[in-house]
């Protein structure tokens, strides 16, 4: 008789097993947490057990060419409830209140930094703002600081990180209440770098009024060096609304709701009309063209073209401005008078004999069609159109007709404002070329490969343009008094404007025919500065309030008082010897056909009036 099979064995070796597994994995798990993940879970424990505190940089400020500085670091005080604990209430407190607080609990005072534009327009589109940690931030360095403010146009942005100097830290063990019971680690801020700028910002403040509730841009180079003392477009942006924030609920609404308005405008101020824009240049143009036939040697001081006020070429007609608006001719014109006189019959003619090429040449010699070395974000290149881009882009022929159309600023042609003021710049530096910058630094400069004497028959055409006969009127009575003779370039040193007008047509024309204009406008002169006598004001902020600087920094600055302070600046270093003001204001729904005399010479005339003499009255 077979007995029961005995299970015992099987039983006990699978309890066995699962003892060893369990045990296994205990052992494993062990390692897990104290060996391989050790150092993570630490750090969780220690995270629960130590707390830290960001100190954020001082963040470094942008100078002016006068070593004043563009951008004050202000200072908010609040006075925290519970010092000892990680999340306190805190109310804002002003200095005063904060030094005396001080004095007797230093723990209960904390501080912030507001960032502060002293010339918010004027400069917004050079210098940009600063904002807070994104989330496009976060996906590229998850290490952030969420209290971080980060440059995000402008100079502010493209020197971010010499700017932002580098963040402190303080470690504090806390309790399981989470209060601070001691400090454990401290890594003190440091400061991030100031930068020395070429900016005048009392003539970008100018530049500002002057353009106005247009849209447009004013460049002002120093045409020896290149530096760029103004650049200025409008409408604009005040970048103290975009960088701070108000703790006063109803004032902090209203600069939400400001945001929004700029987000919003149609006219799009965060737009940098003055490298970003392309337009067409119109007559300024001509000075190219100009320069091509003398070169090339198609004309000289004794060319004569017959202005007869149309010039036909087979059933096609191109005529003269002053034919088209007022039915009067030129007669026979020579190239000084046409450039003072802004001539198309004549430009029409010297670009038949220079021919496409030869201009497009001239145009690419001056910088034309493509970017500036400036580093301030984007760019336009422009467009310097010539037979051969034709053919590849629309695939069809270059006609005559094309080649008038360019040689007087028009058809495909399509320039910026800088790149206009570029070209000024070559001229009133004799043919040399000094690379644009906004950062002071030594200047990096280059012939362009024009023969200065023919750069001095451009000037003298110029110098009659802004003179009596000329096209730019506003210039006339100003003019009179620096010009003792109408040959040369010299009345040009004696603080005469030489410039060039512009009214360049874009886009369909309307049922009469009629296309909307441009406004150009370019101009050199060597400053006479009048003299006044300058009280001694202070570049300190008046209150110890900076929300309710933030809050008026939108008012406009009193023009009399900051010529003022402009004349104590230039008395402590130097002043260009001579500049280039380039303006553009484009067309708007309130006048779709600017000009270039009565629109943009008009701009220039209130620049130069603010710089050469006290009475600034006409500019209120």
């Amino acid at each position: 008789m077979k007995g029961k099979p005995n299970y015992l064995p099987v039983k006990f070796f699978i309890l066995l097993l699962l003892m060893v597994v369990a045990f296994c994995s205990l052992q494993l798990r062990l390692m897990d947490l104290q060996i391989i993940r050790g150092q993570y879970f630490r750090s969780l424990a220690d995270n629960n057990r130590f707390y830290s505190f960001l100190i954020p940089a001082y963040r470094g400020v942008f100078l002016d060419r006068y070593d004043d500085p563009l951008v004050w670091n202000m200072v908010r005080y609040f006075e925290v409830d519970q010092p000892e604990a990680l999340y306190s209430p805190k109310k804002p407190i002003s200095k005063s209140e904060a030094l005396t607080l001080m004095s007797t609990s230093s723990a209960k005072v904390q501080d912030e930094y507001l960032r502060y534009y002293r010339y918010p327009e004027a400069t917004a589109q050079v210098l940009g703002y600063v904002g807070g940690v994104t989330q496009d931030d976060l996906k590229k360095d998850r290490l952030i600081p969420l209290q971080k403010k980060m440059g995000r146009s402008g100079l502010e942005a493209v020197y971010d990180q010499v700017l932002s100097g580098r963040d402190g830290q303080e470690v504090y063990e806390i309790n399981a209440l989470g209060e601070r019971q001691k400090i454990v680690k401290q890594i003190s801020a440091l400061s991030g770098k100031n930068l020395v700028t070429s900016l005048d910002p009392y003539l970008s403040e100018v530049a500002y009024q002057s353009l106005g509730e247009q849209k447009g841009s004013v460049v002002i180079l120093d045409a020896t060096t290149g530096q760029i003392l103004t650049m200025v477009s409008t409408p604009s942006f005040n970048p103290n609304i975009l960088s701070n924030t108000f703790t006063i609920t109803d004032q902090e609404k209203q600069r939400r709701q400001q945001i929004q308005q700029i987000i919003n405008d149609p006219n799009q101020p965060f737009f940098n009309r003055s490298i970003a824009g392309s337009y067409p240049p119109g007559s300024v143009f001509k000075i190219i063209t100009a320069l091509a036939g003398l070169e090339d040697k198609k004309i000289d001081d004794n060319t004569i073209v017959k202005d007869e006020g149309v010039l036909k070429v087979g059933d096609y007609q191109y005529g003269n401005w002053y034919f088209r608006q007022y039915g009067r001719v030129e007669g026979d014109i020579g190239l000084k008078r046409a450039i003072a006189r802004s001539n198309d019959i004549f430009f029409y003619k010297v670009a038949e004999w220079v021919g496409p090429e030869k201009i497009a040449e001239m145009a690419r010699l001056f910088g034309f069609g493509k970017k500036n070395e400036i580093n301030l974000g984007y760019q336009a290149d422009g467009l310097v159109p010539d037979p051969a881009w034709k053919e590849k882009t629309t695939g069809e022929r270059w006609y005559l007709g094309n080649t008038y159309h360019f040689g007087i600023g028009q058809g495909d042609l399509l320039v910026s404002p800088i790149q206009v003021a570029q070209m000024g710049q070559i001229l009133a530096n004799s043919g040399t070329y000094c690379q644009l910058k906004l950062i002071q630094e030594g200047s990096t400069c280059h012939e362009v490969g024009v023969s200065e004497e023919n750069i001095n028959r451009v000037l003298a055409g110029m110098l009659d343009a802004c003179s009596d006969g000329g096209t730019a009127f506003p210039f006339f009575t100003y003019n009179r008094q620096y010009r003792t003779s109408s040959n040369g370039t010299d009345d040009l040193n004696k603080g005469a404007v030489a410039c060039k007008t512009g009214t360049a047509e874009f886009g369909v024309a309307n049922d009469q025919g009629h296309r909307k204009t441009h406004a150009w406008f370019l101009s050199i002169f060597q400053p006479q500065i009048g003299e006044s006598q300058a009280d001694v004001l202070s570049v300190e902020p008046l209150t110890e309030d900076p929300e309710a600087l933030i809050a008026n920094s939108s008012l406009k600055q009193d023009l009399t008082q900051l010529r003022q302070k402009w004349l104590q600046s230039i008395k402590k270093t130097s002043f260009p010897n001579r500049l280039v003001i380039a303006v553009l204001v484009e067309s708007d729904d309130k006048n779709e056909y600017k000009e270039g005399s009565a629109d943009g010479g008009l701009v220039a005339k209130k620049i130069v009036d603010w710089i050469t003499t006290a009475n600034v009255s006409k500019m209120q």
